[in-house]
């Protein structure tokens, strides 16, 4: 190739970047609304917090707890997250954190009874005020986890805002000005041992502390925000409580970011079918917790919002637990927040910014979470709340349970397609159409897991046979296309799983994302670490079989350069916009895997200076999407805005080092091995055919490595990364290069991204 070509196509990619990054500011434009963020807001009196841990949606009924019902019925309503540190959180570290307004973990020890952390002192009187005595070694606990919790942002925050309206009237009057109208009462008040937990100061001080809910009327007196602890968990008996003997963070569900259809009735059960006895020790608990909630709506003023919360789990496992959210200006319908996007979905970190908004405060930079909004729905009933939050904590308590099968099986399967797709390429003809047939049909599970979210499998009498007869299913159905006339030779059956797959994809983001979030290909809800968007694994499948499509396409003429570069600027764009995927981490993991296949497969050698031009163009990527989502305002911010926020507060580094440690902490699942399979299968391949001589098979194999090293570099989710992009590249590859299985000595292809078979070495 001549130098002058080698420019010209160096010329074509930094104008494609440039394109995408035009796209990318476009779309961010677009993101949210002019002055959405200066609407006026008509303030409340003041809100009350009321904390119960272990309430369930199925704890609520019209019965048993008519209080709850009736603000079901009356206000908004959504099923939380109560995530923290760790699968499931316990109450000390539910009320820590709601005052945190970030995941923070408690001082005594994480049990799978929730024992230890449900014991929660009372704080001491001195001076005037209370003290919580041990708030010095939750703040130095806290410390260690490294999640960047300030414990005490939520009365730190309030105490700023009484400041600001102090020193803004003080202004006012000096200058002669109309004195702006200064809140009475701007502090936080604790009713209970572990409300004092969530309203101490950064210090442990409080302003204001009551034992009981007769103190209940003066506190609001005295503040105007006030946290509720009625001392009541819901829990089961003995009888039923979970298995203790599970640790349930080793199965998966620790750190390593459709909504279903609310108003749909479950599939009624058989005629036949006994219901479980209702267990009596938790529903006289969840009797107890409603008339503490009638006692506080008797005494709440007009003026004021309720929030009523379930923030914690009793035991493990974890589930997702209701929110109440009603009172003055809080309109009927589905609750939500920026954190997870998602109608019908909150965060236990929303509550500590929900009570600043109620009093017009702003949230600190300290806290990750936000205001919870309301999707307005008149109509909606108390009966369709609870119905819904049923539904998807049903939804999120299956996907959690099939989970980390789903990850143990396709390691296994992955390692067997490794192995015949070594056979394909180095083996003998025998074998060959099953060796392939195995690699399309693991190549697309993951597609299968997709797809899985699109019909309630979790309503199904036997939800777990049921999410296995689709995988089953799916991608049996895609390895059955493969064999059809026309689609079994050459590239074509890669063509075609990598196309379903990454097509389905952009057509979830492009729809709402409402698939992923109930299979084990996105988050559950209440791990809390992504509603909407794309998840990290979700993200790695669609990159590698982008880059499939990118490489494989036989394009003829100019298209050989502007069909891959459209392709990779529609990913990029799929992938880190805010209104669809919001994946930090997929931006340049995509964009410096598009850019050196780009260049591999136009011809040229990746120098040193290749590769420095591919981590640049991912890096202003990443670096355009970061100040543009920043620059948004922050109500419609992604975690890529709000991270760069971190960067210039100066505390990104804290979670740089916790990701770095959760990525550390996947090695050695059981998708390492499937990584240490690819690793060997690669070298056999290298040794047994020799160096790749195809720029068309280097391209895939170049822009497949990339992602999956820089996926694991900057991603949390650690091996999982890498493992996703060798199940759907590696077999698929295999496929496209190796011998037609109808001719296995075929020596010869017109197709270009076909290569000569090898005879097996002796």
């Amino acid at each position: 190739m001549t130098e002058a070509a080698v420019r010209r196509r160096t010329g074509r990619l930094t104008r494609a970047v440039f394109a995408a990054g035009v796209v990318l500011v476009g779309v961010f434009a677009a993101g949210a609304p002019a002055g959405a963020a200066d609407e006026p807001e008509d303030q409340a009196g003041g809100i009350l917090l009321v904390g119960v841990p272990g309430l369930a949606w199925t704890d609520i009924d019209e019965s048993n707890t008519p209080n709850m019902w009736d603000l079901a019925g009356s206000g908004a309503s959504g099923s939380m997250s109560v995530r923290t540190i760790g699968s499931w959180t316990c109450p000390e570290a539910g009320w820590a954190s709601l005052g945190a307004g970030e995941r923070a973990g408690g001082l005594a020890p994480r049990d799978a009874q929730c024992a230890a952390q449900s014991q929660i002192p009372a704080p001491v009187e001195s001076g005037g005020g209370w003290t919580v005595e041990r708030y010095p070694g939750l703040v130095e606990a806290n410390s260690a986890f490294n999640y960047g919790a300030r414990l005490g942002s939520l009365s730190e925050a309030v105490g700023m805002y009484a400041e600001d309206q102090r020193v803004a009237a003080e202004e006012a009057e000096i200058a002669g000005e109309e004195v702006p109208p200064v809140r009475d009462g701007t502090c936080v008040a604790a009713i209970g041992n572990g409300a004092a937990l969530a309203a101490a100061d950064p210090e442990g001080n409080l302003t204001y502390w009551g034992a009981d809910l007769e103190r209940l009327p003066e506190a609001m007196n005295t503040c105007d925000v006030v946290i509720v602890d009625p001392g009541i968990i819901v829990g089961d008996s003995d009888g039923n409580a979970p298995d203790t003997a599970t640790d349930y963070d080793a199965i998966g569900e620790d750190d390593t970011d459709v909504g279903t259809d609310e108003t749909a009735t479950p599939a009624p059960e058989d005629a036949g079918e006994i219901a479980p006895e209702p267990d009596p020790v938790r529903a006289r608990a969840a009797a107890a917790a409603d008339e503490a909630v009638g006692a506080v709506t008797e005494v709440m003023p007009e003026d004021w919002q309720l929030v009523v919360a379930g923030l914690a789990d009793a035991s493990a496992p974890s589930s997702l637990h209701p929110v109440l959210y009603s009172g003055y200006g809080v309109e009927t319908g589905e609750a939500t927040s920026a954190t997870t996007g998602r109608a019908g979905y909150v965060q236990l970190v929303d509550l500590g910014p929900t009570a600043l908004a109620a009093i017009g405060g702003d949230v600190p930079a300290s806290m990750s979470g936000r205001p919870i909004d309301v999707l307005a729905d008149e109509g909606r009933t108390a009966a369709e709340a609870v119905r819904a939050g049923t539904d998807e904590t049903a939804a999120s308590t299956a996907v959690a349970e099939v989970g980390w099968k789903f990850y143990a099986a396709l390691a296994a399967a992955g390692s067997i397609a490794i192995g015949a797709a070594v056979w394909l390429l180095v083996g003998s003809a025998k074998w060959r159409r099953t060796c392939r047939s195995v690699c399309v049909f693991v190549a697309a599970v993951p597609l299968a897991g997709v797809a899985a979210g699109i019909p309630p499998w979790w309503r199904a009498g036997n939800a777990e046979l049921v999410f296995w007869a689709i995988i089953v299913g799916v991608a049996g159905l895609v390895c059955a296309l493969t064999w059809l006339p026309g689609l079994r030779s050459g590239p074509r059956p890669a063509l075609l799983v990598a196309g379903a797959t990454a097509g389905l994809i952009a057509i979830d983001q492009v729809s709402g994302a409402t698939w992923p979030l109930h299979t084990p290909m996105g988050y559950t809800a209440q791990a809390g670490a992504r509603f909407t968007g794309l998840g990290n694994y979700t993200s790695a499948v669609f990159a590698a079989a982008v880059i499939l499509l990118m490489c494989l396409i036989p394009w003829r003429g100019r298209a050989r350069y502007i069909g891959p570069v459209l392709l990779a600027v529609c990913a990029v764009v799929i992938v880190g916009a805010p209104t669809l995927g919001r994946d930090m981490g997929g931006i340049p993991t995509i964009a410096a895997a598009a850019v050196l296949a780009c260049l591999k497969l136009w011809g040229r050698r990746l120098s040193i200076g290749a590769i420095a031009a591919a981590c640049g163009a991912a890096a202003a990527l990443f670096i355009i999407a970061g100040v543009l989502d920043y620059l948004r305002p922050e109500a419609d911010q992604t975690h890529l805005g709000r991270f760069v926020g971190t960067v210039l507060e100066g505390s990104a580094g804290e979670i740089l080092l916790r990701k770095a440690a959760a990525a550390l902490g996947t090695i050695g699942s059981p998708l390492t091995w499937l990584c240490v399979a690819a690793v060997c299968g690669a070298i056999v391949i290298w040794k047994r055919r020799g160096p790749i001589s195809s720029d068309v098979t280097a391209a895939a194999v170049i822009g497949l490595t990339t992602a999956a090293v820089i996926g694991f570099a900057i991603n949390d989710s650690g091996v999982a990364v890498p493992a996703f992009t060798i199940t759907v590249g590696f077999g698929l590859l295999a496929v496209a290069v190796g011998p037609k299985p109808e001719n296995a000595a075929r020596t010869h292809s017109d197709d270009p991204t076909v290569e000569p078979a090898t005879p097996a070495a002796p």
